[in-house]
């Protein structure tokens, strides 16, 4: 099997990450509309953050700072137990998902809190109390940063999404200064995981 972008090239037996029969991936193809082209990169993150929210067991902020990635927030909606207290915080209300009933419905039952930059949006989500779990495109340096200082008190993930392979050196650098260890995967993204 075989996938290549303009940034990544996978030659293997089997590529899971494709693989439609694989729950997270099944809930991609049905909320990413299809004029939103998901690199392998982006994939694997809404792949990670998707099985990783599904097995949280406390109550879930989930923070989505990249509009390219509007999908994760129904998939994680519909994997998550039913009547949690989940709260959802995305940058633009205009969500780039399917049209369809499903989306909907999972979007308007969680009453997502919309915000216009990033900063706004990864203050308010770091004040909820919940388990806090932020996607944010790298463009967005100085949230990134915040984000990193909250998570040097709390437990949470920061998931950096980075589809142009950028240079991630300043957020390994300032994460050292903090005794935090960012997660640099093969793929360009980067994770901070606190447990």
């Amino acid at each position: 099997m075989k996938y290549s972008d303009k940034h990544l090239k996978i030659e293997a037996e089997r590529i899971s990450l494709y693989d439609p029969d694989r729950p997270a991936q099944a809930l991609i193809d049905l909320f990413n509309t299809p004029k939103n082209h998901l690199p392998a990169q982006s994939s694997a993150l809404i792949i990670r953050a998707i099985n990783i929210l599904h097995e949280a067991e406390r109550d879930v902020a989930l923070g989505v700072a990249d509009i390219d990635l509007h999908c994760l927030m129904p998939a994680v909606i519909y994997s998550r137990k039913q009547n949690s207290s989940d709260e959802i915080f995305s940058l633009s209300n205009k969500l780039v998902i399917r049209e369809s009933e499903l989306a909907r419905d999972l979007l308007i039952s969680m009453a997502p809190k919309f915000y216009n930059e990033p900063k706004q949006l990864v203050a308010d989500l770091f004040n909820a109390s919940k388990f806090v779990y932020l996607v944010i495109n790298i463009k967005e340096k100085e949230a990134i940063a915040t984000a990193i200082d909250h998570l040097a008190s709390r437990s949470g993930v920061l998931s950096i999404h980075n589809p142009q392979f950028k240079d991630t050196n300043e957020f390994m650098k300032y994460c050292l200064d903090k005794n935090i260890h960012l997660i640099e995967h093969v793929d360009g993204s980067a994770d901070i995981i606190r447990i």
